[in-house]
């Protein structure tokens, strides 16, 4: 689940209902699940905030950062998650596919980072507590689990296509949008 934000195509949600799925089949306590996947949803999200803020700016500066995202795309992000700081990090926490970009552009955007760790840790709390909760109630079911591995892998599918091909779009639509 730490990964999940930065590097695996996958929703964290199914890790954590997964989690809840184990401590069903009695692998590991509730408690232990639910405690153990709220650290590995905290370290990924304050992990993707740091980058943010210490290596994004770095990589925007380099000649090939402002090919990817031009410097007016980079101002008109940092200045809407400014504008807008608790409503970002409440949506980056709902996100699915991408809370990792969201959080990398709330660090690059010099969000204090007590406000995001405060904010992103009030949420995480409740939303891992219910989601590995219904992980532990559904667990029951074995229909239920041979269903979600392959809801897991159609999603997986999904994020991959979309974290190829829509940037490119999105990218294009904001450029094409801005003042000259």
């Amino acid at each position: 689940m730490v990964l999940s934000t930065l590097v695996v195509p996958l929703p964290e949600e199914l890790a954590l209902l997964g989690a809840g799925y184990l401590a069903r089949q009695g692998a590991v306590t509730l408690v232990g699940a639910y405690f153990c996947a709220l650290a590995a949803v905290l370290i990924g999200d304050t992990t993707t905030f740091l980058l943010g803020r210490g290596v994004l700016p770095k990589v925007f500066a380099s000649r090939w950062g402002r090919k990817l995202v031009k410097p007016s795309l980079q101002r008109w992000a940092e200045n809407l998650v400014q504008k807008h700081e608790v409503r970002a990090v409440l949506l980056g926490r709902f996100l699915v596919a991408l809370r990792g970009p969201v959080y990398l552009a709330i660090g690059a955007a010099k969000l204090p980072a007590w406000k995001f760790l405060a904010l992103n840790t009030g949420v995480a709390v409740v939303e891992v507590a219910i989601i590995v909760g219904l992980g532990y109630e559904f667990g029951s079911s074995h229909k239920m689990a041979k269903d979600v591995r392959w809801l897991e892998i159609a999603i997986g599918v999904a994020l991959t296509l979309a974290l190829v091909v829509l940037p490119f779009f999105v990218k294009r639509r904001i450029e094409r949008r801005q003042p000259a």
